[in-house]
């Protein structure tokens, strides 16, 4: 099952955080120049960038026995790819709930909405 994981939620993960995260995952999922133009970028959240358009290629390189979140920009090609990886195997799935739209409206306002 695909669960919902607010901005809010996931900001509190990371301020917690005493060092990289590395017990879950963060894949962003959006196209090279929407992840350069706005993304999550703190220290203790390693983001993998990985384009929506191949993640087929690239699944091998997520570790479907890890919480895994998917960002996008507003949460719908993060829905998509997370109920692909769950018919491929991936266990604990959260959708970023609205997104880099909402991480920029409610977490950090510096991160542009385009």
């Amino acid at each position: 099952m695909i669960k919902q994981l607010s901005v809010r939620e996931l900001a509190d993960k990371i301020e917690a955080a005493t060092a990289p995260i590395t017990e879950w995952q963060f894949l962003d999922v959006r196209e090279p120049w929407e992840f350069q133009m706005a993304a999550i970028k703190h220290p203790h959240c390693p983001v993998i960038h990985i384009p929506m358009s191949i993640v087929p290629l690239r699944q091998n390189e997520l570790d479907p026995g890890k919480p895994l979140v998917v960002i996008c920009r507003s949460g719908n090609r993060s829905m998509m790819i997370a109920r692909f990886l769950e018919q491929n195997g991936f266990g604990e799935l959260y959708n970023l709930n609205g997104g880099m739209t909402a991480w920029s409206r409610e977490i950090d306002p510096s991160v542009p909405i385009y």
